[in-house]
C-alpha cells in the first residue's frame, strides 16, 4: 500500500513535469504562441486631406496598417475590435453628412472627441495597441469638418483593407 502511494506521487510529479514542459512550449510539439515580431516605427502623424498627402487611402493608410498588425498581440488589435471602432466612426460620419460645419462642430465633434477616451479604456483592457490609440487620437484631432470626417471614415476604410487577414 505505502508503495502503491509513492508510485501515484512520483506520476504525479512526472505528469507536473509534463504540463510544466508544455506551458512554456505552448502545447506538446507546437511552437511558443507568442513569436518575435518586427517591430515597425510609428508612421507620420495623419493629415486627413487627401490633397496634401495624396497617399492618404493608399501608402499612408498601408503603412499605419502593417504597424497596427506589427503590434498586435494575443488580446489587442482584434479585426472585431478595430472594427467596432470603424462601425462607431461609420455612424458619426453619417450624422455629419447633412451638416454644416458649424453644426457638426456642435452635434457630431463632441462624440468623435469621445473616442479618444473609449481607444484609452481599450487600451487599459489589452484590447487595441498604443500605436492603435496614437491613430485614433491624430485622426480626432483633424476631423474638424464634414469634409475632414467623411476623409477619417475613408482612411480608416482603408486601414481594415490593409489589415492582414489571418
Amino acid at each position: 500500500m505505502e508503495q502503491n502511494r509513492n508510485n501515484q506521487n512520483n506520476q504525479h510529479k512526472n505528469n507536473q513535469g509534463g504540463n510544466q514542459h508544455k506551458q512554456q512550449n505552448g502545447g506538446y510539439g507546437k511552437k511558443p504562441y507568442h513569436q518575435e515580431k518586427t517591430q515597425l516605427p510609428m508612421p507620420e502623424k495623419i493629415v486627413l486631406d487627401y490633397e496634401k498627402d495624396e497617399q492618404l487611402f493608399g501608402e499612408t493608410a498601408k503603412k499605419w496598417a502593417n504597424k497596427l498588425e506589427a503590434d498586435s498581440s494575443r488580446t489587442s488589435n482584434k479585426i472585431n475590435q478595430i472594427r467596432g471602432f470603424y462601425d462607431k466612426i461609420m455612424e458619426l460620419n453619417e450624422k455629419a453628412q447633412n451638416l454644416s460645419d458649424v453644426e457638426y462642430k456642435k452635434e457630431v465633434y463632441p462624440f468623435v472627441i469621445m473616442q479618444n477616451s473609449k481607444v484609452a479604456y481599450a487600451k487599459t483592457r489589452d484590447l487595441v495597441s498604443e500605436s492603435f490609440v496614437k491613430m485614433i487620437n491624430y485622426c480626432v484631432e483633424e476631423a474638424k469638418d464634414v469634409k475632414k470626417m467623411n476623409n477619417f471614415k475613408l482612411f480608416f476604410e482603408s486601414i481594415i483593407g490593409f489589415y492582414p487577414k489571418k
